[in-house]
């Protein structure tokens, strides 16, 4: 089994998750400040050393500029010390691989405003209806479930993670919306 390590702070959550555990936190925008002494109680909760660690996948978003800052920036550099790949992947659709069937997800800012997309979601396996985009909470026209303000999925960041590497992807883009 590939070990990924993926880590997401692109919402209010600290969500860490392996492919077999995930833990999300609810923390505001103290990320940075907890960051780090929550990873070493997850990995060692699960039973996992750093150096057992095949790649890091980091939330990419979108979210704010410094809460995605500080996870893109936590992954770079475990990723860079352990000399493991590391790869971006999709904070809202790991948000809908909770659910099954049509999932539309949306995460408030603080601004009025929403990050929200739309998926089809069948045995761990999505489609992107509507891609991310910034949108008014109030103009939303969700199909199918409606999903607001959860973490996603650590297990899912991971697998998510495990597919992109495979895949060769090995950037992180943020997405600013």
């Amino acid at each position: 089994m590939v070990l990924i390590l993926a880590l997401d702070t692109a919402t209010s959550y600290l969500v860490l998750g392996l492919p077999h555990a995930e833990r999300a936190i609810r923390l505001g925008r103290r990320h940075a400040e907890v960051l780090w002494g929550e990873l070493e109680a997850f990995l060692q909760q699960a039973g996992v050393g750093l150096r057992q660690l095949d790649g890091i996948a980091v939330g990419r978003g979108p979210g704010s500029y410094t809460g995605l800052r500080v996870g893109i920036a936590a992954g770079l550099g475990l990723a860079r010390g352990l000399g493991v790949p590391v790869t971006g992947v999709e904070t809202l659709e790991a948000t809908a691989l909770r659910y099954r069937g049509r999932v539309t997800v949306a995460h408030t800012t603080r601004n009025g405003l929403c990050y929200t997309a739309s998926y089809q979601i069948e045995a761990a396996r999505s489609e992107t209806l509507q891609a991310p985009h910034r949108s008014r909470l109030e103009a939303l026209q969700p199909t199918g479930l409606f999903v607001l303000d959860e973490p996603p999925s650590g297990r899912a960041l991971a697998h998510l993670g495990i597919e992109s590497l495979e895949a060769g992807r090995t950037l992180i883009e943020p997405l600013y919306l």
